[in-house]
């Protein structure tokens, strides 16, 4: 196994990882963007090591964790989920605002991009179970990007995910019939 390099935004959540793992090497972008001679040494870092995106779940992570991807071989990607990274004065979201658990828990699901793309999930399959192109779409693929580890996403962010980490359409109709039975049960039982 390759050792791996984390990617995270800023020195706090490099602080956070440096505290909670032994000895990594971690490489910052510096905030919202990335620039030139950090992907010039990611990618000689790709060489040797497997590079592990870990950013924050928002617009910025999300930029900076589509270009790296696209210039590198051996990508991993950690996610967490936007509610788990909001700071305690609510302003500010961050792999730094994580709590212990919450970081771990994410280094552990660690998500490879599948080069070859063997996924059968299609926009239409999407659209037919509801995960586009209706009002509750959002929520349902919030649901989906948590339990499946592969943070939130908008419809075609979904769909690119599936097949980067080869999701099938059996896993997400796991997730939402387990979701709907949950919801089936909670409503029986409320109105006992």
């Amino acid at each position: 196994m390759r050792p791996h390099v984390f990617v995270v935004e800023g020195k706090n959540d490099k602080f956070r990882l440096e505290r909670l793992l032994d000895q990594p090497l971690v490489i910052t972008t510096n905030g919202s963007a990335i620039d030139e001679d950090s992907i010039k040494l990611l990618k000689k870092l790709d060489e040797t090591h497997d590079i592990v995106l870990f950013l924050d779940p928002d617009h910025a992570g999300e930029r900076i964790r589509r270009l790296v991807s696209k210039e590198l071989k051996h990508v991993y990607h950690a996610f967490i989920n936007k509610e788990d990274a909001i700071s305690e004065n609510m302003k500010k979201i961050g792999v730094e605002h994580a709590s212990d658990e919450v970081i771990l828990e994410a280094l552990k699901t660690i998500k490879m991009v599948k080069h070859e793309r063997m996924s059968d999930v299609t926009h239409a399959f999407l659209h037919d179970v509801g995960l586009t192109g209706s009002s509750s779409s959002k929520a349902l693929r919030n649901l989906i990007g948590e339990k499946l580890g592969i943070g939130f996403t908008n419809g075609k962010t979904l769909y690119y995910r599936c097949h980067i980490f080869g999701i099938h359409k059996h896993h997400i109709m796991e997730v939402i019939h387990a979701t709907s039975s949950e919801k089936e049960i909670r409503t029986e039982l409320s109105k006992r």
